[in-house]
């Protein structure tokens, strides 16, 4: 008797209960309510968040970064197409740190097979070596004159004949230096025969570019740009620089790990080139992440948003290329996976049958008054 005077919850009599209609539909929208919020509730409480958090970079010593690379030139055959990467301290990445796999593509965008390694080619390589095409004597040879004079190229052979008479006296020696200095000062008399019948033959064809490079965590760039040494070969095979499309599909692009629900904003974007061809840059805004996962080891990765330029030919006078300029953000991002606790859970639940029945006990009192009233009271 001592401690059942502690109940706060007297009961009545049964005798004194009395059983409504109203009371009978109110308890059962009750319990239908309950049911229903309960599940909602347990949907939330498994359900796994992500969280963003944005601070101040305050780390030192960050560790190489990797970029991936997955890009296809529809327009362009591989062996025209060179990767290269420079930071801003000028440093490049040696061959080690550049992982990249050239594959041919015919004009359906489907694989070429191919046994030859030029579809693993890592570019960078020494460009195929060329002939200096003099005769036995000393002189250029009557087809190499020729050739000269038609690709605009004649004149300084007219103009200093003796001197290259004497200089391709010393080239037929084999003196490896003076032709190297004689390709970048008289390119208009070599001719590599083989290197521009080889690229005839794959006139119309594209080139899917996959891989990865390591660079170190400092700003600068990486470009899709045609081989420098082959112009000549170029200017051959295509006639002029607007015939050299740059255009481009980026199935994906991304600096470090991918994790789960991450968007890199250039991957599967397109870039075709219809009427003119030209200098395409993309600017991107690299912003150090690091996701914590709800299981596993969290990890450092980065995210970016990017702005695009594009100029023609004619305004820069360059040859096409594709440009990605890349810039660290001071800002820090943390992608944190979280979900609501046991105690939370719990306490939604107590609420959620604690008011709903509380409000049901209102409802159905002020109903059954009403009814009393009324002078309607259901039996």
């Amino acid at each position: 008797m001592r401690l059942s005077s502690f109940d706060v919850y007297p009961k009545t009599l049964s005798e004194f209960r009395q059983r409504t209609l109203t009371g009978g539909i109110v308890s059962i929208l009750t319990i239908v309510l309950v049911l229903l919020l309960t599940c909602m509730e347990l949907v939330d409480f498994v359900q796994v968040k992500t969280v963003e958090h944005l601070y101040v970079d305050t780390s030192r010593g960050s560790p190489p970064m990797r970029i991936n690379i997955n890009i296809s030139f529809p327009a362009l055959p591989c062996s025209v197409i060179s990767i290269d990467t420079l930071d801003l301290s000028g440093t490049r990445p040696d061959e080690t740190a550049m992982i990249i796999e050239k594959t041919r593509l015919d004009a359906g965008g489907r694989t070429i097979p191919s046994p030859a390694a030029q579809g693993s080619q890592v570019p960078g390589g020494r460009p195929p070596e060329r002939r200096l095409l003099f005769d036995g004597g000393g002189g250029p040879t009557a087809a190499a004159a020729g050739r000269a004079g038609a690709q605009g190229g004649g004149g300084a052979t007219d103009r200093k004949p003796n001197g290259l008479r004497d200089l391709g006296h010393l080239a037929g020696r084999g003196d490896i230096l003076l032709s190297a200095l004689l390709s970048e000062l008289l390119p208009n008399v070599f001719e590599d025969t083989e290197a521009i019948a080889e690229l005839r033959t794959h006139l119309g064809e594209g080139c899917h570019i996959e891989g990865s490079i390591t660079v170190q965590k400092v700003a600068g760039n990486f470009h899709f740009a045609l081989q420098k040494a082959d112009h000549h070969v170029l200017m051959t095979v295509f006639g002029q620089k607007e015939s050299l499309n740059v255009s481009h599909v980026i199935h994906s692009i991304s600096f470090g790990d991918v994790y789960p629900e991450m968007v890199n904003p250039l991957d599967d974007s397109r870039r075709i080139l219809t009427n003119s061809t030209g200098f395409v840059q993309y600017h991107l805004k690299v912003v150090p992440t690091l996701y914590e996962p709800w299981h596993g080891q969290p990890l450092l990765t980065n995210q970016f948003s990017y702005t695009e330029l594009f100029r023609t030919t004619q305004e820069l006078d360059k040859f096409p290329a594709v440009y990605f300029h890349y810039e660290f953000s001071p800002i820090m991002a943390k992608s944190t996976q979280t979900r609501r606790s046991y105690s939370s859970f719990l306490t939604g639940l107590c609420a959620i049958v604690g008011g709903v029945v509380t409000v049901a006990g209102m409802l159905d009192s002020f109903l059954h008054r009403l009814t009393r009233v009324l002078g309607t009271t259901p039996k």
